[in-house]
């Protein structure tokens, strides 16, 4: 969601409506009860209510973006709806208390409220910079769900190149050959070890198999990674280099794809806590409501 255009009707109206609300509430302080405002008169009913009616408006976003129905309205005035007048309820409920926090329910429902507009703020933002850092660092970027597929790609490949230098990286359980399979023919399954690949196959069990695997360890860094496998070319035998660089890129592109989960990250987890907390937001506002009512 970005903050185009789109949203200056939205941001004018809310700031005109903010200026409204605080306007209203400088007499209603000054010449209000001699308690102070409160939520119980009328003023602070109608603050209340108005930004109680907003808060369910904005948490039914989610039925909206299931329900595909023209006379309902488009979603993207929906959710510019959502964002600017959550920040003006935020401002109402502030307004409707008197700028007291009252009894144990009062202070939960600030609490959860001012979470979830920080969390709101949050996902805004990150909506704004993640794209742009993903579009930037990562040319080719992967779906997240084929993440994981992707990177168990990337290992196989580089254990193909290993074993073409190195031949066989593990010991292999010895099986029966086949009938009619004469010596020579037994012999063209084994792959020989070039000339100085030892470094790259030890170094390959111990590092980059398990690098491919996770995205964790030294290789992640690309200092740490040049210096590393610069030391293994040195040790290596010039017909192991090309293997080498070949590994090398793989590992470039093991950094990129566990980067791309980690913005991924960041641009989706704020959600894993501003829904929950939303929604219990919603519930005790109806809550604190019908009991404010009742009593």
């Amino acid at each position: 969601m970005l903050i185009d255009r789109t949203h200056r009707g939205w941001i004018w109206a809310t700031i005109v409506l903010t200026l409204v609300a605080c306007g209203a509430y400088v007499p209603y302080h000054l010449h209000g009860p001699l308690s102070g405002p409160r939520g119980s008169t009328w003023q602070g009913l109608v603050y209340g209510g108005v930004a109680t009616a907003i808060i369910i408006f904005a948490g039914a976003i989610g039925l909206r973006r299931k329900v595909r129905a023209r006379g309902l309205g488009r979603a993207e005035t929906w959710l510019n709806g959502h964002i600017w007048l959550g920040l003006l309820a935020y401002v109402l409920v502030f307004l409707h208390a008197g700028f007291r926090l009252g009894g144990a329910l009062t202070i939960v429902l600030m609490v959860l409220f001012t979470v979830v507009v920080i969390s709101g703020i949050y996902g805004l933002v990150v909506q704004h910079v993640v794209p742009r850092l993903m579009t930037a660092q990562l040319p080719h970027e992967t779906l997240h769900e084929q993440a994981p597929v992707y990177a168990a790609r990337l290992r196989d490949e580089a254990a193909r190149a290993a074993t073409e230098v190195c031949g066989p990286l593990r010991p292999e359980p010895e099986a029966a050959p086949a009938a009619g399979a004469g010596p020579a023919r037994r012999a063209a399954r084994v792959v020989e070890a070039a000339e100085g690949s030892e470094p790259l196959k030890e170094f390959f069990l111990q590092e980059v198999e398990g690098y491919l695997e996770s995205g964790l360890g030294r290789l992640a860094a690309q200092g740490a990674r040049r210096a590393v496998f610069a030391h293994v070319r040195a040790l290596s035998g010039p017909a192991v280099h090309p293997t080498l660089d070949a590994l090398e890129g793989l590992c470039e592109e093991r950094r990129r794809l566990a980067e791309q989960v980690r913005l991924h990250g960041w641009l989706h987890g704020w959600l894993l806590v501003h829904l929950p907390l939303a929604a219990a937001l919603i519930l005790l506002t109806v809550v604190h409501a019908v009991a404010s009512l009742y009593y």
